[in-house]
């Protein structure tokens, strides 16, 4: 490690553990109703949430189709078919229930009944993603079908898509995590983590493993919401929880300018026993390859990183994830830092919904950005870092594709010799341009968050942290929100 690092590490003063107060938690956002059993929704945390939601809005005719799909789910045939029945009273044109409760009725061996409404659902959309589904199982004749009009089911050609007036086609709103990757909604988190690797690197003695653990105990107030980067749902799921986030890197070989290892981490939330469903388990682990090297004035390093993680929701298992990051950290002359990355990742979920096309999280994604960080010279704001990030993700599932850009800057006050206060904030947006429902779900994302940090010793701080997250968007099944504060010790070796 050249003389400038060390420097720029010098002038930090202290380990940097500024990562999210709850780096790497995630929900799903999971709903139910009223009309469910007990032991059902002890059986699956989505029947409570969207009871809750019917409890709220009765009057919601997707809720009861969301409920009749769990239920079909969860085999009570009879329950799903009564909800189906009921979202259709309050909403006769909702396209998607009439498509749900023929695929319902066909598995009973119902066929005319389940004609009936997949021939309404044609002749509403003709053009719908679930229209075409029946065209292509051949369940109903295409409406244009060569021109003969003795199989078209009357005015199907003729009527334009309504869309029904509740949002009817469009996706679940019970949406599942992606997973600890991302951590919160733009790119801060890893801009973080390279700053401990950069502290660890420049150590003058060389240290083959470096060790970083996170524990607390924070109050959140939302814990079935998930920060990240494809979807959410409202829920008032409140509940303290403790966390641990350990992280270690073993520098395997070391020859002069290059390093490479392996790396392993762990995400873990412990809720109040009336939220034990959202029980957080993460872990992740991979190997990494690094190299120091000058372009003219600047230092720089670079660095290759695979991850594979895979995640649990209490005891059920969601999926996984493979991961590739590559990234340059630029140590300037002023000894300003400039990180860039890109990554891409491939995710595959275990239960991709009822209609995949749709909701599946299944895919690729790609995510790139750019973070400087600013030394001052003053005494009182050391320093402050800006970023911006892009994100897209090519999912199999049409109303969770989306593309997005967000901004996020933090600073950093020294109150006294041991204590900080950072802030920060994040602004962006998330075009979902594919999403089939009628009502654009399209969403402004922001957050503000603070921290006071003392630091007890080189190696440990405890911080008071409080943070704000916000999805706002035109679609209420996909408007939520969440605050969180409590204490963090962070430990690093």
């Amino acid at each position: 490690m050249t003389t400038k690092t060390i420097a720029f590490i010098c002038l930090l003063g202290i380990p940097i553990l500024q990562g999210d107060a709850a780096r790497g938690q995630s929900a799903t956002a999971q709903t139910s109703s009223p009309a469910a059993a007990p032991s059902q929704a002890a059986a699956n945390p989505m029947i409570a949430m969207i009871r809750s939601k019917i409890a709220r809005d009765p009057g919601h005719s997707d809720s009861w189709r969301m409920l009749g799909k769990l239920e079909a789910k969860e085999g009570n045939a009879f329950a799903a078919n009564q909800s189906f029945t009921k979202a259709l009273e309050l909403d006769p044109e909702n396209v998607a229930a009439h498509f749900d409760l023929g695929t319902l009725l066909l598995a009973g061996g119902q066929k005319t009944q389940a004609q009936g409404h997949f021939a309404k659902c044609a002749r509403l959309a003709p053009q719908s993603v679930y229209a075409q589904q029946l065209y292509d199982k051949r369940l109903i004749a295409r409406p244009e079908n060569n021109g003969n009009p003795s199989n078209q089911y009357p005015g199907s050609a003729n009527v334009a898509y309504a869309g029904g007036g509740q949002d009817s086609s469009s996706s679940d709103p019970t949406i599942d995590p992606v997973g600890y990757e991302i951590q919160t909604f733009d790119g801060r988190d890893d801009f973080d983590q390279r700053f401990d690797q950069l502290k660890s690197d420049a150590d003058p003695k060389l240290k083959r493993l470096r060790i970083a653990i996170e524990s607390g105990l924070l109050y959140n107030s939302n814990v079935s919401l998930t920060p990240i980067s494809r979807g959410l749902a409202p829920s008032n799921d409140e509940s303290f929880q403790a966390i641990l986030n350990p992280e270690l890197e073993w520098i395997a070989l070391q020859r002069n300018s290059w390093r490479t290892g392996v790396l392993g981490r762990a995400y873990m939330t412990l809720n109040e026993s009336q939220q034990s469903e959202f029980n957080l388990l993460g872990a992740q682990g991979g190997g990494f390859a690094e190299r120091d090297f000058s372009v003219g004035d600047s230092e720089w390093i670079g660095r290759m990183d695979y991850v594979y993680g895979i995640d649990h929701l209490d005891s059920d298992r969601l999926g996984d994830r493979h991961s590739v990051t590559a990234s340059m950290i630029m140590i300037a002359p002023d000894l300003d830092v400039t990180y860039l990355y890109l990554t891409t990742a491939l995710s595959d979920f275990d239960d991709d919904g009822t209609a995949p096309e749709l909701s599946s999280l299944d895919g690729t994604s790609l995510t790139t950005g750019i973070t400087r960080f600013f030394q001052t010279g003053n005494s009182w704001m050391p320093n402050y870092s800006l970023g911006i990030d892009g994100h897209w993700a090519d999912t199999d599932g049409a109303d969770v594709r989306f593309r997005s850009l967000n901004g996020h800057g933090e600073m950093t006050f020294q109150l006294h010799e041991k204590l900080k206060f950072i802030s920060g904030g994040g602004l962006g947006y998330r075009d979902f341009y594919d999403f089939t429902g009628a009502v654009n779900r399209d969403e402004v994302t922001w957050r503000i968050n603070a921290k006071l940090r003392w630091q007890l010793t080189d190696r440990t701080a405890i911080s008071l942290v409080a943070d704000y997250d916000r999805f706002a968007s035109d679609n209420e099944d996909f408007d939520s929100e969440r605050t969180k504060g409590g204490v963090i010790v962070s430990i690093n070796y």
